[in-house]
């Protein structure tokens, strides 16, 4: 009889405990015939009485409790290094804020069997509207920045299994094959957003590919505004994963748009009273000891990258089209870095 490949979800909690009546009762139910299932949370030890009410409720939910907040990046680290233990296939990182749809792990599963690949995402629609999209997967801005494709949109049901540049770590099924490759998960200097950009993309670089699987589907209590408080790891972070992964040809090709793009989130950081949250992201790219760091990690990956920057970065989008940051700024900022990458890509032949 042969061996049954095994999943691991892995879920990081923090103060999770008004999430988990929406998502543990149907989860706890899932059963797949075709390969083995276990349920993992990491908990960022939480104030709350999230690890009581699981291990009162749920006691065959696996749980590690940590003694401090590691963030969404070092839970997540530690999910994945206790999937190396147990010799999982595939993991599958879930929010806490989410609730699925029963069978969402079938249809990533089966694409998973017949195909190569570094992540799949599943299809997330947004749980307070739920006939609309949270995102069919994410696209990558030249300069950094992440969105969500179809963010808010009507679903009309017509995506197809499709690449995209990156999954959203709030659903997404990733081969550990990849894993090992790359050498780890998430990135652990990142602590929380854009590591699964960050992740995506060094990927591609490696040569795997990354999907959007829409028959997978589960729903996203998303709030935007929850993740705009936190100015200083979006850009401290989007310019780190940029400083990382793109040779340095292109880091040269792209640093007018960089400063211009520099002066004009400067401006909006003042404008909205988190100018010192952009200090300080600058503060740790520039610190000594986090510059080490850096160039310890980007040694790493372009040695191992078997793609070109090319092959990568031509997917890459010159527009952000996120229906939450609608406006007459992003407008210009659109026509003008959009005009930019169009016409330097060409020139990108490394």
């Amino acid at each position: 009889m042969l061996k049954k490949n095994k999943v691991i979800i892995i879920i990081a909690s923090y103060n999770g405990q008004n999430y988990w009546p929406g998502l543990m009762p149907l989860l706890s139910q899932e059963k797949y015939h075709d390969f083995d299932l276990e349920i993992l949370v990491v908990d960022n030890n939480s104030s709350d009485q999230s690890v009581a009410y699981l291990r009162e409720n749920y006691p065959e939910v696996k749980l590690i409790v940590n003694k401090e907040n590691t963030g969404f990046v070092g839970a997540n680290n530690i999910g994945y290094q206790y999937a190396v233990q147990q010799k999982a296939d595939f993991i599958y990182l879930l929010n806490q804020d989410t609730v699925i749809e029963s069978g969402f792990l079938q249809p990533l599963y089966d694409f998973a069997k017949q195909n190569k690949f570094g992540s799949l995402q599943s299809k997330l629609r947004l749980w307070d509207k739920q006939d609309r999209i949270n995102t069919i997967g994410n696209a990558i801005h030249f300069l950094g920045f992440g969105f969500s494709k179809k963010s808010g949109q009507v679903d009309d049901n017509k995506q197809k299994i499709s690449q995209i540049n990156y999954a959203s770590g709030a659903g997404v099924f990733i081969s550990m094959a990849a894993l090992r490759d790359l050498g780890g998960l998430f990135d652990e200097t990142m602590f929380m957003y854009l590591e699964d950009l960050d992740l995506g993309w060094s990927l591609q670089l490696l040569g795997y590919d990354n999907y959007l699987i829409p028959e997978s589907i589960i729903y996203h209590k998303y709030e935007f505004s929850r993740g705009m408080k936190h100015l200083h790891w979006f850009e401290r972070n989007r310019i780190w994963t940029m400083l990382k992964n793109y040779k340095l040809p292109t880091l040269i090709m792209i640093l007018p748009a960089c400063l211009i793009m520099e002066i004009g989130q400067l401006f909006f950081a003042l404008m909205n009273k988190r100018f010192w949250q952009k200090i300080r992201a600058y503060s740790f790219l520039l610190s000594p000891r986090q510059l080490r760091v850096l160039l310890k990690k980007r040694k790493y990956i372009q040695a191992k990258r078997k793609r070109s920057d090319r092959q990568v970065v031509y997917k890459f989008s010159g527009r952000i089209l996120f229906q939450p940051l609608d406006s007459v700024l992003l407008k210009i900022s659109n026509f003008v870095f959009g005009f930019y990458w169009l016409l330097i890509k060409n020139f990108i032949f490394w």
